[in-house]
């Protein structure tokens, strides 16, 4: 398969008895864990709860219309906790030199980097240029190369089976993926692979954001994140692979566990199976997600890491606690604000502390046992 062949070209498999038929949605959810009873045994399910607090099968499949009037309502009901977010996360919120200590990248808006002035200085540009922006989005997309992965800086040799993917949030160019990889290389020694999903400035990110979580938008980052990692689940020397993923990302992160289950599991002449997503594990920052899906239970293990008075995280991850369908741990950082990720997201497993959700939320192994309330992905 080459780079630019599209992953959904791959045929169905013809062995009926071990997977489903084409014709059927293989994200319908009949338990409330969020699995294919086809599969899996029937469990004891608190119905009442599920009817009314959680997105049941079909009710997920709205109007994405209706979604979008959704966010924008929460938008406006929200007007001024979008301000102190705007604040908190731009020119206003900035302080020479404020890390306190060492995050292995550079603060976003540490102004002693002189990268950062251009970062900030290209952000306000996308500000003023908001309508040009738009009108020039499908040529801009059209001009990006799939050459825009960041790659690994280091290569350690006691980790060379493990292929670690960063996907960036809102509001984020070349140098401040560079600076999440970095941090994340640092913190945790290995090489990070970044998938650049480009700015075009608040006002538009934030657009892109809604459509995408409303209206499952396969962007290019999506496809360029599914190639990467593809090739790393079908390799036999890789063990594990990790993908991180920081706001925005997470949505993309999401089609693409949708999208690399769909390859594995209709790929022509059965040469690949869904059981490697065995070695896939997940870990997001303010999840931005309306759902998160690990189809079939198939991925490893699965966190969700926010700050409580980051305004994208209460748009999103917090927002879904009770929801089935949102699959993984929950850890949160109590009183914790802000929103960009070397800056306010720390990486020390003692600032979080677990969010128990209903039982009916509980679906991973990686939630039970002794590691049901430790943050796997912090302790590695």
């Amino acid at each position: 398969m080459s780079k630019t062949e599209n992953l959904y070209t791959k045929l169905p498999k013809t062995d009926d008895s071990r997977k489903m038929p084409r014709s059927e949605n293989p994200f319908k959810t009949t338990e409330a864990d969020g699995s294919c009873s086809r599969n899996l045994p029937k469990t004891k399910v608190n119905r009442k709860y599920y009817n009314t607090c959680c997105m049941v099968s079909g009710d997920h499949m709205d109007n994405p219309w209706e979604y979008v009037r959704q966010d924008l309502w929460f938008l406006i009901c929200h007007w001024f906790d979008i301000i102190k977010f705007l604040l908190d996360n731009s020119i206003f919120g900035f302080c020479f030199n404020s890390s306190k200590t060492l995050k292995g990248g550079a603060d976003e808006l540490d102004l002693s980097h002189l990268a950062n002035w251009r970062s900030i200085f290209f952000q306000l540009w996308c500000f003023c240029n908001t309508i040009p922006s738009i009108l020039l989005y499908p040529i801009r997309e059209m001009q990006l190369k799939e050459e825009e992965c960041r790659e690994p800086l280091i290569d350690v040799e006691e980790h060379e089976d493990e292929r670690w993917f960063f996907i960036n949030g809102v509001m984020v160019n070349r140098h401040w993926l560079d600076e999440n990889c970095r941090r994340l290389e640092r913190r945790f020694n290995r090489g990070v692979t970044g998938i650049l999903n480009s700015s075009y400035g608040i006002i538009w990110d934030t657009a892109e954001t809604i459509l995408s979580r409303s209206f499952d938008d396969e962007t290019i980052p999506v496809r360029w994140a599914s190639w990467n990692i593809f090739q790393a689940l079908k390799d036999d020397s890789i063990k594990k692979v990790r993908l991180i993923a920081h706001s925005e990302g997470c949505v993309i992160a999401n089609l693409v566990i949708k999208k690399l289950y769909w390859e594995l599991s209709y790929s022509e002449k059965d040469e690949y199976d869904e059981s490697l997503l065995n070695k896939l594990e997940v870990y997001t920052f303010a999840n931005i997600s309306r759902e998160f899906i690990n189809p079939k239970g198939l991925i490893s293990c699965i966190e969700h890491y926010a700050n409580e008075e980051d305004f994208i995280s209460k748009m999103g991850v917090l927002h879904e606690v009770k929801n089935p369908r949102f699959h993984g741990k929950i850890f949160v950082n109590k009183n914790a604000k802000g929103h960009l990720f070397n800056r306010y997201y720390s990486l020390n497993p003692q600032d979080y502390v677990f969010y128990k959700r209903p039982d009916e939320c509980h679906i991973s192994e990686c939630e039970k046992g002794e590691n049901a309330q430790k943050p796997m992905f912090l302790h590695l």
